[in-house]
């Protein structure tokens, strides 16, 4: 079985599975990460030829392949994947199966779920109190800058994509609509409250000075991170081992540990961003096969231990998530602190996100007005407006029924 995946360690995954198994083989290529993977995936697709058995892909990304009347995600759920569905937290199983009873297009293995990383470094010497709700954070922000601290709060990413649908699900509000039951219809809304109020918010604290807006891809603000220039980063679990391990030389450099992202209030929901799965391509030569080699390539305690010491992966696992070691389990870039203590009941509490099959068409447009509107003081009622018909105007030359999210 051929398989494409970028997931760091994967070739500890893959040598485990061959040493286990005398019936079937993994052949392993990195197929690229992410976008560069999936244009590489497209072109297979035009070419009717030269796709893997077997495909790493993120959640937000797989829509776009079973959108079609051809899918080129093979339905798992006739191989009997739905018997094990209980594994799998429900955010992960909802992100597979997006909306669909008893279809499921790949094998969920991480997530990313939502935290702050803060730097205790600067709130210990500033005596600040770490904040534990939206207003408290930007208190935050003005008690360090009152008090000397010349840094920014944090940075609002300009080229974040999947960031700001998680901040906009912590104000209920779901901004995309897809289902793979009725793969013909989208619902896409901006337009809307909790999407405002969210845009409202880090459009006042960059007005107010308290924030940095770069691009989080860019290598000087990696160089602020590590310079001690943020004193918070709110984000995804994985950035630990994508951002912090990269700004420190070692792990005693490092001054962060992990904290519950900021809440609106009591009502605010446990949300994620990121994550990925293994779906058999539409090309596989044995897709019954394929399906079983995507299941057991992390179906076993080791595999499930290494993704998570050796590839830094958060596990979708419910048994791992709960079992004692993982709890227990200390980070050096963190103080040895015991994190999954914090972030394991987030993804046990992330109930999913639905995302576009033009995806990525999406991201550019949203990632543009609301740069416009945090950055450059556009207004936030016109902007998502604008936003919305940009995309749902797209959607219908695209041959997409618009409908509502709701």
């Amino acid at each position: 079985m051929t398989v494409w995946a970028w997931y760091p360690g994967f070739e500890k995954i893959v040598d485990h599975f061959n040493n286990s198994h005398s019936d079937v083989q993994v052949c392993w290529n990195n197929g690229g990460q992410g976008g560069a993977e999936y244009t590489r995936f497209q072109n297979t697709i035009k070419a009717g030829k030269g796709a893997p058995d077997i495909i790493q892909l993120e959640y937000e990304a797989m829509p776009q392949f079973i959108a079609g009347q051809q899918k080129y995600l093979v339905d798992l759920g006739k191989y009997g994947m739905n018997s094990y569905k209980a594994d799998y937290t429900d955010g992960a199983w909802n992100s597979v199966t997006f909306g669909s009873s008893s279809s499921v297009y790949a094998v969920p293995v991480d997530a990313g779920p939502f935290v702050m990383y803060v730097n205790q470094e600067v709130f210990d010497k500033y005596q600040v109190k770490v904040p534990t709700t939206w207003a408290e954070f930007e208190q935050a922000g003005k008690d360090l800058q009152a008090k000397g601290y010349t840094g920014k709060l944090t940075n609002w990413q300009t080229d974040g994509t999947a960031v700001n649908i998680a901040l906009f699900a912590q104000k209920g509000a779901q901004v995309y609509k897809y289902s793979a039951s009725d793969p013909t219809k989208v619902g896409i809304d901006f337009d809307q409250q909790g999407v405002k109020d969210v845009l409202s918010y880090w459009q006042k604290l960059s007005k107010e000075g308290l924030i940095d807006t770069a691009d989080q891809s860019s290598t000087d603000t990696m160089k602020k991170f590590g310079a001690g220039d943020y004193a918070t980063y709110v984000q995804a679990s994985w950035f630990m081992g994508y951002y912090v391990k990269g700004a420190y030389k070692t792990a005693a450099d490092s001054p962060f540990k992990i904290y519950e992202a900021p809440k609106w209030d009591d009502s605010t929901p446990d949300v994620n961003q990121g994550g990925s799965a293994f779906a058999v391509t539409y090309q596989a030569k044995d897709t019954k096969a394929a399906a079983e080699v995507a299941r057991e390539l992390y179906g076993d305690d080791y595999a499930q231990k290494s993704g998570v010491s050796d590839g830094g992966l958060f596990p979708t696992w419910k048994k791992l998530l709960s079992s004692t070691e993982f709890i227990n389990q200390t980070y050096p870039y963190l103080g040895d602190q015991k994190a999954n203590e914090v972030i394991a009941p987030v993804a046990k509490g992330w109930a999913g996100d639905q995302f576009l099959p033009f995806q990525t068409y999406a991201y550019d447009a949203q990632q543009k007005s609301f740069a416009s509107i945090v950055k450059s003081g556009t207004s936030v009622d016109s902007g998502v407006s604008k936003l919305t018909s940009t995309l749902q105007d797209y959607a219908k030359q695209q041959g997409f029924t618009v409908e509502s999210v709701k």
